[in-house]
């Protein structure tokens, strides 16, 4: 382990101090006026001092990740042939224990991959004409499509 000069204590402890008043719920701008440096230091320090505090657990969550694994094996196998055996009660709790050792492998993503949005829209009894236009910037014309009944009343989609 190499040797620790003074200016590196020094940089360690102000990165604790900005750690901890982060953690107080001071602002970036504070901090950077209260240890006398920039914002952008602020959040460098921030950054460094999380990473070096996960790299340091890292061992510690994959303990906690192997217990919790081995728990959810042990109530699968105890659930399980219940659930092939068509009890409803069973099948409900070896879905949820497979959620959940879905979520511990990060299968599940904790936030929407994409997001769908359907809109309709109720019309009177007038026909409703739909255009597609050509997205293209240059200068190649399009022919103007022949307009074509597409819908009546009420909503457009099944």
């Amino acid at each position: 382990m190499p040797k620790q000069n003074g200016a590196e204590i020094a940089r360690k402890l102000r990165r604790m101090r900005v750690l901890q008043g982060k953690v107080a719920g001071a602002s970036v701008r504070q901090l950077a006026e209260q240890e006398d440096i920039s914002v952008a230091q602020v959040q460098k320090d921030v950054q460094r001092v999380l990473g070096e505090l996960a790299r340091e657990h890292i061992g510690a969550a994959d303990i906690v990740r192997g217990l919790q694994m081995e728990r959810y094996n042990q109530l699968l196998l105890r659930w399980y042939p219940a659930a092939l055996n068509r009890d409803e009660n069973a099948t409900n709790i070896v879905l949820k224990i497979l959620d959940k050792i879905s979520m511990i492998h990060g299968v599940i993503p904790d936030k929407a991959t994409i997001q769908l949005q359907q809109n309709s829209f109720i019309s009177n009894d007038a026909p409703v004409t739909f255009v597609i236009e050509s997205a293209n910037n240059d200068n190649d014309s399009l022919p103007t499509p022949q307009t074509v009944l597409e819908a009546g009343r009420g909503d457009i989609l099944p």
